[in-house]
């Protein structure tokens, strides 16, 4: 028998109880440690298969959020229009419409609503707004199961906003955890918002447009 650390003496041998709950323990870091690893390889098959839980997708964030510094989110949000917070609470149910990504999308919105905010201060760097040229193609590729983040990059970003993310969004992710993570874990979704926002004209409208006005 081996003593704790109040002196006392406590037996070496684990009831069944604590075997179980031992278990159930490696259990959850296991799932954990599996989730983990497919977001820092850049995999998603976790997430489509829907086998990851709110719970790992938390521990994922608190993660990714321990080490880099904070993101950037702006300086003049608090002095923009009401109507554009209200644009940003709409993304996440526009763009997060694949089986398996409601949690994920749900537990990185205030990531996502950090990389708004961000362009929208910086009026998406005058970019002009695609909305009549690409929306209705944009709408059906963002929301199509079988196209993937590749697609929406190649087919959808102009060579302008190629340069505007690169400068923008990925310098940020070189040097936060957070989004890093974000844009490991729902590639697609984010790409798809940022191309919303840019076609909103960065915003004037207070929901994301699927659609022509009539």
């Amino acid at each position: 028998a081996a003593r704790n650390v109040t002196g006392s003496r406590r037996s070496s041998r684990l009831s069944p109880l604590h075997i179980l709950q031992l278990t159930k323990q490696m259990r959850v870091a296991l799932c954990t440690s599996v989730a983990l690893g497919s977001v820092l390889r850049g995999s998603n098959d976790l997430v489509e298969q829907g086998n990851v839980t709110a719970q790992q997708f938390a521990f994922l964030r608190s993660t990714s959020n321990s080490t880099g510094g904070p993101p950037d989110c702006g300086d003049k949000y608090d002095k923009l229009p009401d109507f554009t917070k209200e644009y940003g609470a709409t993304l996440a149910n526009t763009v997060c419409t694949h089986p398996g990504y409601k949690s994920a999308c749900q537990v990185f919105d205030d990531t996502l609503q950090c990389w708004f905010r961000k362009m929208v201060t910086g009026h998406c760097d005058d970019l002009p707004s695609m909305f009549k040229k690409r929306n209705k193609d944009l709408v059906k590729s963002c929301n199509d199961p079988d196209t993937d983040h590749l697609d929406i990059w190649m087919n959808h970003f102009t060579d302008a906003e190629k340069a505007y993310w690169r400068q923008n969004f990925k310098a940020q992710a070189d040097e936060s955890k957070l989004f890093d993570t974000m844009n490991k874990l729902i590639p697609k979704q984010l790409l798809c918002s940022t191309l919303h926002i840019v076609d909103d004209k960065c915003v004037k409208y207070d929901s994301v447009r699927t659609q022509e006005a009539r």
